[in-house]
């Protein structure tokens, strides 16, 4: 069973979010008063508090955790039900992001994929909050045979039980698996443990400059060529 496990964020979507301007929290807290009245400043600081303390909890066991935002806004406004809490997160995310989108040829890689018969999966160190929203608004959610989220999960890449979770999960079998993505240290660097084939590419969104293989840039010419050469060999 030939597979494919991207990532997600600046490896197929490029995204701008900030969420430290003071106009961010001034808008978020003006839309989420409703709820609970806050000065903004505190709110921002309360946020970060409970972002640090939710991932101290999980620092306990593992290492290379993820939080799920979700309890750090049940704590912000304790009153809001499960519903009510997922829609103010959502609405964070929203007003936090300037843009989203997908990078030119993603598409057409993904179609292409399909019709080869390749099985595609999203490895992402995300929000699932954020994110499985982001994926159908994006309108790829169809593309994918499963999508793993880090912060359902409670750990994220590069901790290598991420990758093995997945293995399992999928059934996937690593001789015939590669990884995709445009963060060496959690997407590339654990595949030699892992056993996985990798594809690394470096997009507006990755922070390092190595000396290493890769693919500058969503070149979607040379991504397809590298995975059927992986499966030529």
């Amino acid at each position: 069973m030939k597979s494919i496990l991207f990532d997600l964020y600046g490896t197929l979507v490029d995204i701008h979010t900030d969420e430290d301007s003071i106009s961010f929290w001034k808008e978020f807290n003006n839309y989420a008063s409703i709820y609970k009245k806050y000065d903004h400043i505190f709110l921002k600081y309360k946020y970060k508090t409970y972002c640090l303390e939710e991932e101290e909890k999980l620092l306990k066991d593992n290492k290379h955790v993820e939080i799920n935002i979700f309890d750090v806004f049940k704590r912000l406004y304790p009153s809001l039900n499960d519903v009510e809490i997922k829609k103010v997160t959502y609405k964070f995310r929203e007003i936090s992001r300037s843009y989203i989108k997908l990078y030119k040829g993603v598409k057409t890689l993904l179609k292409t994929l399909k019709k080869q018969g390749y099985y595609l999966y999203i490895l992402s160190n995300a929000q699932s909050l954020f994110t499985k929203e982001e994926i159908k608004l994006l309108n790829i959610e169809k593309f994918f045979d499963g999508i793993m989220l880090s912060s359902d999960y409670k750990i994220k890449k590069p901790n290598t039980l991420f990758f093995n979770i997945a293995i399992e999960k999928y059934s996937l079998n690593i001789e015939e698996t590669i990884m995709i993505g445009n963060d060496y240290i959690c997407d590339i660097l654990p595949e030699k443990e892992v056993g996985l084939k990798k594809i690394y590419i470096q997009s507006n969104l990755t922070n390092e400059n190595l000396n290493v293989e890769k693919i500058e840039g969503f070149k979607l010419s040379k991504i397809l060529n590298k995975i059927n050469n992986y499966f030529q060999q």
